[in-house]
């Protein structure tokens, strides 16, 4: 499988494991959220340049692509934890920018409603959570 189909079914499974656990807890006071901070400046992008040729083209070039500042990237993080609507939306997927192809879903939001239907698919969420469980000899 390609690097990025798999990256991309791994934030799907963390979003359907935040929806049932959602639903598993609700009522308990308990809140989960599946968060994307976005495509955060870190040091998981060391180039090995010159940090001064990095200031110059590298990181002016991944600005363009949509790369943000690590504090930018924590402002999806915060509001999951401290806005008070997020407890009435206990397992929702929360990101400030979606890369999604259509384009209306896009502009991203809080929370984001992912175009993909088996992101809301709660049978698919609990057939997860089910082998998840069995993998880890829980069940």
């Amino acid at each position: 499988m390609p690097p990025c189909r798999a990256a991309l079914q791994s934030k799907l499974a963390n979003l359907l494991h935040a929806r049932e656990l959602g639903r598993r807890l609700a009522g308990a006071g308990v809140t989960a959220a599946s968060v994307n901070p976005g495509f955060v400046r870190t040091n998981l992008l060391r180039v090995s340049l010159p940090m001064w040729l990095q200031r110059l083209l590298v990181i002016p070039v991944l600005r363009l692509a949509g790369m943000i500042e690590p504090w930018e990237g924590a402002q999806t993080t915060l509001h999951a934890l401290l806005a008070p609507e997020v407890a009435r939306q206990s397992g929702e997927y929360f990101s400030q920018i979606a890369r999604y192809r259509d384009k209306a879903s896009r502009k991203g939001g809080w929370p984001l409603r992912s175009p993909n239907p088996v992101a809301h698919d709660d049978g698919v969420a609990k057939r997860l959570w089910d082998a998840s469980e069995a993998l880890v000899r829980l069940k």
